[in-house]
């Protein structure tokens, strides 16, 4: 679609003659792609109102629930061996971030990799999780105190509840890139489960007599060490692409804590991404 005609479009949005939203909702909802920047850009302006937000958060929910699914399904239907958790991020960024790069964003996190798998060499066990967690902090990749987390400046967010979230993210990916066997794992607790990470040994399992099809789990903390207490997790793995349903879920509740700093817009998006997420995810 042309941009004059999106513009033309989404000048009607504060007609206060609810036919004339009635009719302009669905053209955008059809071609919501075609929207979806300069919605964004409308609903940060201070020329946005109430009327505008309202409506934009509308077409918004009704769009963002059909285009995220498809892409979700077609996006699991590449299995082989798994989907790329890389992929996923980027799925889900483009949606919520239109100042995102998608291309900046992959090719960093391709080349971290790459400079992991360099430094590898022959380690395979528990010692690759110090050489990740030195070319992390050498990258600059690190969740301060205040709760700013950031990727060399390509990839931020203020999260004051999350920082474990964002790394655990990054950390994962690049382990998938690698094919080292950290992934998401799920956990029982007292409120049924919860997901940590885990550095999966199925050797060492067989070795110990460990009674665990999946192998010997230790969980990893946010500074990518296995937990002082050092326990063997009795849980199991997943699929690197769950992590995108506890990803979300954080961001979510981060929103709920603190909901002045999120437009409505941006709300809606995140809570209709989550939905599908924690609909088409199942542990």
């Amino acid at each position: 679609m042309e941009k004059a005609q999106v513009k033309s479009i989404l000048s009607l949005l504060d007609d206060p003659d609810e036919r004339i939203f009635e009719g302009i909702k669905n053209i955008i909802v059809e071609n919501f792609g075609d929207f979806s920047g300069e919605l964004t850009r409308k609903v940060y302006s201070k020329e946005c109102g109430e009327i505008e937000k309202y409506r934009i958060a509308e077409v918004a929910q009704l769009s963002i629930s059909r285009i995220f699914l498809n892409e979700f399904r077609n996006y699991t239907a590449k299995l082989s061996p798994e989907p790329s958790l890389l992929a996923g991020t980027v799925m889900i960024e483009k949606i919520t971030d239109n100042t995102f790069d998608d291309y900046e964003f992959s090719h960093y996190m391709r080349d971290l990799s790459r400079k992991v798998w360099i430094r590898l060499g022959d380690n395979t066990g528990l010692e690759t999780l110090g050489i990740i967690r030195d070319i992390f902090e050498n990258e600059n990749i690190i969740a301060d105190e205040k709760g700013s987390s950031m990727l060399n400046g390509i990839f931020s967010r203020e999260m004051k509840n999350m920082q474990k979230s964002l790394i655990h993210l990054l950390f994962l990916i690049v382990c998938q890139e690698n094919g080292i066997n950290v992934r998401p794992v799920l956990i029982p607790d007292k409120r049924g489960y919860k997901i940590e990470t885990g550095y999966v040994n199925l050797q060492l399992a067989k070795d110990s007599n460990i009674p665990s099809k999946y192998g010997a789990i230790f969980a990893i903390d946010d500074k990518l060490q296995v937990k002082r207490d050092a326990r063997i997790l009795l849980g199991k793995p997943l699929p690197y692409y769950n992590y995108l349903r506890q990803w979300q879920t954080d961001r979510c509740a981060e929103m709920q804590v603190e909901p002045n700093r999120y437009p409505g817009y941006y709300s809606v998006i995140m809570e209709k991404i989550n939905e599908v997420l924690v609909k088409n995810i199942k542990y």
